[in-house]
């Protein structure tokens, strides 16, 4: 159980990341265009911390793996949330996939509705978007981890 947990929560501050890296990328690349120069400059702040992030979170997801007998490169295609070492956990495994597709079917409708009023308040949140669907990953990654821990202590 422990695998899994640390294997969502880390993709759900894997998401964080890369929300504030491409947000920050989108920020940088309007102040450009406002300016009218072909000057680029980036924070390297959001992009350090997810390259940081991503070597260890590769480095401790490699070292705990559960099948000790893949190597490197069978081992990186595969989503790491997935504990199915036995028949039980394959079954709250398929319990958790379920509740993770439901929880993404009402999410991504109610963000999509959330987008028409998204020209309201473009000026105060130009990175909206983004966000938005970092959060429908967050949402079901977050639901696959509660429904595999509440199958999982039954």
């Amino acid at each position: 159980m422990k695998h899994v947990v640390v294997q969502s929560i880390s993709s759900i501050i894997l998401y964080v990341l890369m929300a504030f890296l491409f947000s920050s990328f989108l920020s940088d690349i309007s102040t450009i265009i406002e300016s009218d120069s072909f000057i680029v400059e980036f924070n390297l702040l959001p992009l350090l911390l997810l390259i940081g992030f991503f070597i260890v979170w590769t480095i401790y997801s490699f070292n705990t793996r559960p099948n000790k007998q893949l190597n490197f490169a069978q081992w990186s295609v595969r989503m790491t949330e997935f504990s199915e070492v036995d028949e039980r956990e394959q079954i709250i495994t398929a319990k958790a996939t379920k509740a993770a597709y439901v929880s993404f079917s009402i999410s991504v409708p109610i963000l999509m509705g959330s987008f028409m009023f998204y020209p309201l308040f473009e000026d105060a949140l130009p990175t909206y978007p983004i966000y938005a669907l970092a959060s429908t990953l967050i949402i079901a990654t977050f639901v696959y981890m509660v429904t595999w821990i509440r199958a999982y202590t039954r």
